[in-house]
């Protein structure tokens, strides 16, 4: 016996034509391995449709992130969720035990190569405290007892092993009394079912019931398969009847059969129907067969006396099943065509202790378990450097600020680095709330950022020369060999004087010599103060002391005055911050880096390098970048937004109305895009796309998290009250909370206030 787990392929999300030729694949893959075997091989093809729980336990540091999270989380707890799982289990027949094992290794070989889209993964017996555990027997089990633990492996049978729970079949119900737990549940048995095309089954997937549907398919070889399909024509014409079309559809089956497209088998399906009690279970059967009737052509019987048959046929091998019929293989992979809704990664994940960052509803009603970073859900990746890049798109009041300072909040409980450039100082109250310093940047005003404060050693001297650069190109954007030579050497003179007070951007003029119109030192000239120049603001400013990046771990920048295309101070200032940045992150350790309206940084030549430069190799020193803009026009123009899409192990889409299919083609598939064209801004929903793997999700807090809402997506004159209320407070930030609260929930009173009203 091999048994395999699948994740499924999120078809809500795929182009048709994608799935159309997924199913003539499956089709085909399950025909070639009847064709091969013959009626040697078994398959048993299992749903299992299972309530899931929110479990998992997080601990923050932050105050106001426990208060979120617990508001927040109680959704999680007390809600009705569920997910879907597949499983596909052969059982081959065959007199010599190492040539079965041989083939079964060979099987399940292929069964990855051919199924890789499905995220196949066999089930293996592992070791636990040297005690080894068999994953099949833990699947038969779940199907018979109703309970997901883990067995042993000993040297008793299976059959001895797995059953740990009393069944008690009555007429109609069957109870099942576990040590821990007892349930109820319906066993039906197929009657029949159309002809149909892929995802037969489809509405099935999104009910609010627990159910165990298995499918299972003995092979026919090709004699057989011509027999039967000749035995079918022969009644259609002895009692003369009148569809010709099926008449039809039977002689082009014997064309697939003999062409070796398709392959018949004695095919059966059960479907064992959950509750908590024997009413609930019974309600929850009558509905799921009638959505299955009405909406998927399958009709099912309530199976009373030959319930226990029903029920065991669930299990991979089991010789007796009710009802047994002869199918295609087309037809098996439109009952099956394992079709699913993607959720997540909910553990083994490579940061912190493997948790998902966050839960996120589906709008399917599934629970999303959400990450930054990209890893395969049956792997074990705690701890592994792997990339967590995201970007993120939305139109203007769609969400976008409140969302991922939701998702950096949540992140908050493994302690990150966090480094923001903002716009509208959206992250200021967040950002020191969780204990970081926040700057403003102003055009005109004396910005505190003084280069040549940086700790003389080789890395900064480097940084430097570009900075320099950055800042006297030529109007070609260029500079000459000679301008190079002249910028090294008066950056070497500056970091000769002994004061940091002295060393100022001003110092450089002292050591290029004026040879006059265009020369490097005129266009130097701007930038500093005593040559009045127009942009000293930026980055001629005195400092005390050299800059020690590592007293900070959390830091932003409102960038809201700098942030413009054309704009002379953009790139030096922002390469800066950037450089800065890397500095934070010498040591290593889990950082967070936001950049808002990406698209102006990589457009500037010295902040485009040290963008890339994050994307490729950022993840080697536990960096995550999350870019993100509110223009997704002029983000999908950057001339790096291919590699960004290429290097971003996650994307959010969040709606914008003005989204034209042409601009979104890269981004996603033409059903994406169909549904996510349908979002409105205040739906708060967004489509997340991670590999292959895609998902519409909500984050709603509309309802009760007024609060929480002022932290997380702070508006100006929200941001003045927290100002003041730092300023009262006097550095007890539960007290600065508490009056800022009090004092928003008050401020229809107030006058709104401006940006330039902001110090």
């Amino acid at each position: 016996m091999l048994a395999v787990r699948l994740s499924g392929i999120p078809f809500e999300s795929v182009s048709t034509s994608e799935i159309e030729t997924q199913f003539e694949a499956l089709n085909r893959f399950k025909a070639s391995l009847v064709m091969d075997k013959g009626n040697r091989l078994g398959m048993w093809l299992t749903l299992n449709r299972r309530r899931v729980r929110f479990d998992s336990e997080y601990r923050f540091q932050s105050r106001f992130m426990r208060r979120f999270a617990a508001k927040y989380l109680r959704r999680f707890e007390n809600g009705d969720f569920f997910e879907n799982s597949f499983y596909l289990t052969i059982v081959l027949k065959g007199e010599a035990l190492d040539e079965l094992v041989t083939e079964l290794h060979e099987l399940a070989e292929t069964i990855d190569k051919s199924l890789t889209a499905y995220d196949p993964q066999v089930l293996r017996v592992f070791e636990h405290n040297n005690i080894l555990f068999s994953e099949p027997y833990q699947f038969i089990a779940e199907l018979l007892n109703g309970v997901d633990e883990v067995v042993p492996v000993t040297s008793a049978l299976g059959s001895e092993l797995i059953p740990s729970a009393w069944q008690h079949f009555h007429y109609d119900v069957l109870e099942t009394r576990a040590d821990h737990r007892t349930r109820f549940a319906v066993c039906y048995d197929l009657k029949d079912f159309p002809k149909s095309g892929w995802g037969q089954l489809n509405p099935l997937l999104t009910l609010p019931a627990e159910f165990t549907l298995t499918h299972s398919f003995i092979g026919m070889g090709n004699y057989d398969a011509m027999f039967a399909i000749e035995d079918q024509e022969n009644k259609l014409r002895s009692v003369e009847d009148k569809a010709t079309h099926q008449l039809e559809e039977l002689k082009e089956a014997k064309a697939l059969v003999a062409g070796r497209d398709l392959a018949f088998g004695e095919y059966h399906g059960a479907l064992v129907v959950y509750g908590d009690t024997d009413k609930q279970a019974i309600d929850n059967g009558v509905f799921v067969t009638s959505k299955s009737l009405n909406e998927c052509g399958f009709r099912w019987v309530k199976a009373s006396l030959s319930a226990p048959m029903t029920f065991i046929s669930q299990v991979p091998g089991a010789k007796h099943k009710p009802r047994p019929m002869p199918k295609s293989t087309r037809s098996l992979a439109a009952a099956f065509s394992m079709h699913n809704y993607s959720a997540g990664k909910s553990r083994g994940n490579p940061i912190g202790d493997g948790s998902a960052v966050m839960p996120l509803q589906t709008v399917s009603k599934g629970l999303y378990s959400f990450n930054f970073h990209a890893s395969r859900v049956d792997e074990d990746n705690t701890g592994e450097k792997l990339a967590g890049h995201a970007l993120m798109l939305g139109d203007t009041g769609a969400g976008k600020t409140t969302l991922q300072l939701a998702l950096i909040g949540f992140l908050e409980r493994f302690d990150p680095k966090i480094f923001a450039i903002d716009m509208d100082r959206s992250m200021q109250i967040f950002i020191e709330e969780l204990g970081g310093t926040y700057f403003a940047l102003k055009a005109g005003e004396w910005t505190q950022l003084a280069p040549f404060a940086l700790a003389d050693t080789p890395r900064n001297r480097e940084f430097l020369y570009d900075l320099v650069g950055s800042c006297g190109r030529d109007h070609d954007g260029k500079l000459s060999v000679e301008d190079m030579i002249d910028i090294k050497n008066a950056v070497d003179a500056i970091y000769r004087l002994p004061n940091v007070r002295d060393r100022r951007f001003s110092r450089l003029l002292e050591n290029i010599a004026d040879t006059g119109e265009n020369c490097l030192a005129r266009r130097l000239m701007p930038w500093c103060a005593s040559t009045g120049g127009r942009f000293a603001w930026a980055l001629d400013n005195v400092a005390d002391a050299e800059i020690d990046m590592s007293q900070f771990r959390r830091i932003g920048f409102d960038a809201t005055d700098i942030l413009k295309k054309d704009y002379a101070p953009t790139e030096p200032i922002l390469a800066f911050l950037l450089h800065l940045k890397s500095l934070m992150q010498l040591k290593g350790g889990l950082l967070a880096t936001i950049i808002e309206e990406f698209w102006l940084p990589v457009s500037y030549p010295t902040t485009c390098k040290m963008i890339e430069r994050s994307l490729r190799v950022g993840r080697r020193a536990d960096e995550f970048l999350v870019l993100v803009s509110q223009t997704p026009d002029e983000a999908l123009k950057s001339p790096l937004f291919g590699a960004i899409l290429q290097l971003t192990a996650t994307k959010i889409y969040l709606p914008n109305p003005s989204a034209t299919r042409e601009g979104y083609g890269p981004l996603m598939t033409d059903r994406e895009f169909k549904e996510f064209k349908a979002l409105t801004k205040d739906s708060r929903k967004f489509l997340i796309k991670q590999g292959n793997q895609s998902a519409f999700a909500m984050l709603d807090l509309k309802q009760g998290f007024t609060d929480e809402l002022a932290v997380l997506s702070a508006s100006l004159d929200n941001v003045a009250i927290w100002e003041e209320a730092g300023l009262e407070a006097d550095g007890d930030p539960e007290r600065r909370m508490e009056l800022f609260q009090q004092r928003r929930k008050g401020k229809r009173d107030r006058r709104p206030v401006t940006a330039g009203e902001l110090a």
